[in-house]
């Protein structure tokens, strides 16, 4: 980041920090001296100062890992090869009856679910059960029969709980979330829940959203996505995705937004994520940016054990116990904790609580475009929404 870049969007930051403290959010906020009731710059750095600290109080790693109330994290390994399916249940204390729960749909080849296990592991100690369907075998799965295989494999799912655990979905806690090629699911799936007996979304977040043309071609490469334009008004749907993921996750972004104008203006969103640097330490936007490495979920697509269907699969242990911080990985940072966990953390909580959250919907409020600061305090660049309906 240019440092004369960084202290203009501090100044500019720092003058909507002290309208907003100063319009009594929060009141302790106002000039505390003389020094800054006479010098305005002061008062505009104090202001900012506390409007960040209370951004980090509510959005950052710390206040992530105060949402964790389950010590702990049991699995469920269902199927083989495209049939798979995994059930992350949040566990130490254990759930009962209706439960809130994210239907996790991932990109192409990402069978394993090590990519997304950070999220997983925070999403499930946080109180959701997350399934996550895997829904092909390899790269010579034809991406025209994967929405069809993930509704299949989100059914057994929702079996085993109810069988092995007596648990059941909160129907108006159900979230879908789909990256990449899983965007593309999710939003057949929501389209046409019932036909494919799953449980309705309450709410959709994509985050760097893809299609089959960008994996293969020809007849096969003809796009997945279907009528997005019947979805419901009232479902909130949030799209996010990386400035610099120019090829897949930006321009499909921006076609979906488009074809999205008949949900109402206040429960629609696209936010695109900057990539940005400060002191060599580079974080990039791209396409594989929702990421969030854990080695604990490396599960490989291997067969179950020959003894029967009942029998747990070896190579995939049924209890995580959690951790106290998350693991360290350069595709975890800024654009995760104040990103995409931002968003998809408020969309549970709104669920949960039966209001919009400011921190997704809120046009443009400091909670909604915050994407936290650097070791050196200097602002990471804010996210930029964008309004292809207006």
């Amino acid at each position: 980041m240019k440092p004369r870049l960084s202290l203009l969007r501090r100044a500019l930051s720092c003058q909507l920090a002290l309208m907003l403290l100063q319009a009594g959010i929060p009141a302790h906020a106002q000039p505390r001296d003389e020094q800054t009731a006479c010098h305005p710059l002061a008062a505009c750095e104090q202001a900012q100062d506390e409007l960040d600290a209370k951004l980090e109080a509510r959005f950052g790693p710390q206040a992530l890992q105060q949402r964790h109330a389950h010590a702990a994290v049991d699995v469920l390994t269902l199927g083989d090869g495209a049939q798979r399916v995994y059930v992350f249940i949040p566990t130490q204390p254990a759930l009962h009856g209706n439960v809130p729960m994210v239907f996790l749909h991932h990109g192409w080849q990402g069978m394993n679910p090590k990519n997304f296990g950070g999220l997983i592991d925070h999403l499930a100690r946080s109180g959701q059960v997350v399934i996550y369907p895997v829904y092909q075998e390899s790269a010579q799965t034809s991406p025209q029969i994967v929405t069809l295989a993930a509704a299949q494999a989100d059914r057994r799912a929702l079996t085993a709980l109810a069988e092995q655990r007596e648990l059941t979905p909160d129907p108006t806690r159900v979230l879908y979330y789909g990256y990449s090629m899983g965007a593309a699911i999710s939003l057949n799936l929501a389209l046409d829940y019932q036909r494919y007996q799953l449980p309705a979304p309450r709410a959709l977040v994509l985050a760097a959203p893809g299609d089959a043309y960008h994996v293969v071609h020809g007849d096969e490469g003809r796009s997945i996505i279907g009528a997005v334009e019947k979805l419901p008004a009232e479902l909130p749907v949030a799209i996010l995705t990386g400035a610099a993921d120019t090829s897949i996750g930006l321009p499909t972004a921006r076609t979906l937004a488009a074809r999205l104008c008949g949900i109402r203006a206040d429960r629609r969103v696209l936010m695109v994520l900057p990539s940005d640097e400060n002191n060599g330490k580079k974080v990039l936007a791209g396409h594989g940016s929702p990421g969030a490495p854990d080695s604990r979920y490396d599960f490989p697509l291997t067969k179950r054990t020959p003894a029967g269907a009942n029998e747990p699969n070896r190579a995939i242990p049924t209890h995580i116990p959690g951790r106290s911080d998350f693991e360290p990985s350069a595709s975890l940072n800024q654009l995760d904790f104040y990103g995409y966990w931002k968003v998809i953390d408020a969309m549970t909580d709104s669920l949960r609580d039966g209001k919009l959250p400011d921190a997704v919907f809120g046009n443009g409020t400091p909670e909604q475009l915050y994407l936290g600061r650097w070791p050196d305090g200097s602002e990471y660049t804010p996210i930029k929404l964008e309004q292809p309906c207006s």
